[in-house]
């Protein structure tokens, strides 16, 4: 069974969103963690994101000789939308998940492969996070603080406890939280 892991750049003070800065690109990220970062994507069995997230990507990666662009370019990609009608077109290698968000998850998860990362998209890491669908959250803790914006937990309908697995500190200041759920075990060891 494939996991599905969420990567979220966020401020210290929890925002992901702002319009002050954003928090993913606020800071250099040097090449330490560019090469962590390159690791995981290039391992990964899928990129789950929502339609408007696949729409600014789909307009970027493929006309970009970015370090991220091939294996942003490669990766399987699954589009959740129910407006969207044929993606692979923009972008290709990737698919319309259309379906209740907790089926598709559910099957996405019983096919074979790496596990599959969300990488990016509020709206949606906010949906699955609020219907207890990630495994294994890696929050990018940026050394800035913003005071305002939007919180990637602000779906949650109750408190929700973690463990942390690993905390891994980077030249740049920004410091990677990897947590999962306190009674989940670990199913694979990709991603």
């Amino acid at each position: 069974m494939r996991d599905v892991i969420l990567y979220m750049s966020m401020s210290l003070d929890g925002f992901v969103g702002s319009d002050r800065e954003h928090p993913g690109m606020s800071i250099p990220e040097g090449d330490e963690l560019t090469r962590w970062k390159l690791d995981r994507i290039r391992t990964a069995g899928a990129h789950l994101m929502g339609r408007t997230t696949y729409q600014e990507m789909a307009s970027y990666w493929p006309q970009s000789d970015d370090v991220y662009a091939a294996p942003m370019n490669d990766i399987p990609k699954i589009v959740f939308s129910k407006t969207l009608t044929d993606a692979e077109a923009a972008w290709p290698t990737t698919r319309v998940a259309r379906g209740e968000l907790g089926a598709e998850i559910a099957a996405i998860k019983e096919e074979p492969g790496a596990d599959v990362i969300v990488w990016g998209g509020r709206r949606l890491a906010g949906a699955l996070a609020a219907a207890d669908l990630i495994d294994e959250y890696r929050l990018l803790i940026q050394p800035l603080v913003l005071g305002a914006g939007q919180a990637l937990f602000d779906q949650l309908p109750d408190s929700r406890h973690l463990k942390l697995v690993e905390a891994l500190p980077f030249p740049s200041g920004i410091v990677v939280h990897v947590y999962r759920r306190a009674d989940q075990p670990r199913h694979t060891q990709n991603g």
